[in-house]
């Protein structure tokens, strides 16, 4: 019975914050490749979990971009001329024991636009869910270490082709799969923590017979407590995609290797976290020529707690 409530109460929360969704997505077809199969700024949607405790984690981004890059240096203004997207999330997790957590995943896409000049097209909607589970391999308290490995599978609430180009559609449209590692390595003494997360993301073709290129992300987190309730996050990371491919054909103008830097503030008060973040590429290589990403910035809103103190 009480297994029975938890799944209930888990249920209950997705549902009531679903206005609230996760995850950054783009590719190319008919128009520009802009965005990238990024997560947002934070690690509130990668650690594991005591038994019992549930995280629910929402958060809204911002994007942009009117820059077009062939390889890594700017190229010649082309059509469309700019993009813009809006893009929200909601992440719940909850934690079977000590070792094990769940995670369930939802993305919206409030606006998705690009500009023609004589005309603009732009695409709303649900984009994917996600379900997958965190495995902890090593916790040392006493060596301040952690090291958690999860899989997962993503699946697309929009399968429609909505009569817009691939790319601004809100869903790929395809199913995938995600692998991740988690990395973490403590220094209380000197009130300083360091995050290494590896991610990959695998993409079958879908009903358009079109495939997202496959990412490799791989980030450096440094985090430092500024006073009390208030710390500082520093993130860079690695944002490697490979070509995009319809009926087996590459596309020559997707794919990419970037390297980003996010700065991070989060302020803490009971069982709350409220952080703000900006994404920056310092160093863009995209395959072709293609509409680039200029910046991103967003918040986000955390609340973790005990789940069974409200069941029992």
């Amino acid at each position: 019975m009480k297994c029975f409530k938890i799944i209930l109460f888990l249920f209950l929360s997705i549902t009531i914050t679903t206005s609230i969704e996760l995850y950054s997505q783009c590719g190319c077809m008919s128009g520009a490749p802009v965005g990238g199969l990024t997560p947002v700024g934070g690690t509130t949607n990668i650690g594991i979990l005591k038994e019992g405790n549930i995280r629910v984690s929402s958060f809204a981004l911002y994007s942009n971009g009117d820059e077009y890059y062939n390889g890594d240096s700017g190229a010649e203004q082309g059509i469309p001329l700019n993009y813009n997207s809006t893009f929200i999330g909601l992440l719940a997790g909850y934690g079977i024991n000590e070792d094990f957590t769940i995670d369930i995943e939802f993305g919206y896409y409030l606006d998705k636009s690009q500009d023609f000049g004589l005309y603009k097209l732009s695409g709303f909607g649900f984009s994917h869910a996600t379900l997958y589970g965190k495995y902890n391999l090593i916790n040392s308290r006493a060596k301040e270490f952690e090291w958690t490995i999860g899989i997962g599978g993503r699946l697309p609430l929009s399968f429609s082709e909505q009569n817009l180009p691939q790319n601004i559609q809100s869903s790929t449209g395809a199913y995938g799969l995600i692998g991740i590692s988690y990395l973490h390595q403590g220094f209380r003494s000197q009130n300083i923590h360091f995050i290494l997360v590896n991610k990959i993301d695998y993409n079958s073709s879908n009903n358009s017979f079109y495939r997202y290129g496959n990412s490799y992300l791989n980030s450096i987190f440094i985090i430092k407590n500024i006073m009390d309730m208030l710390t500082g996050i520093f993130e860079i990371r690695s944002n490697i995609r490979q070509m995009d491919a319809q009926n087996d054909l590459l596309n020559d103008n997707s794919g990419w290797n970037l390297l980003i830097v996010s700065p991070q503030i989060n302020y803490s008060l009971s069982n709350f976290n409220f952080s703000l973040f900006y994404d920056y590429p310092i160093y863009k290589y995209y395959n072709g020529t293609q509409l680039t990403n200029s910046n991103s910035f967003g918040l986000s809103l955390t609340w973790q707690s005990n789940l069974l103190k409200y069941i029992d």
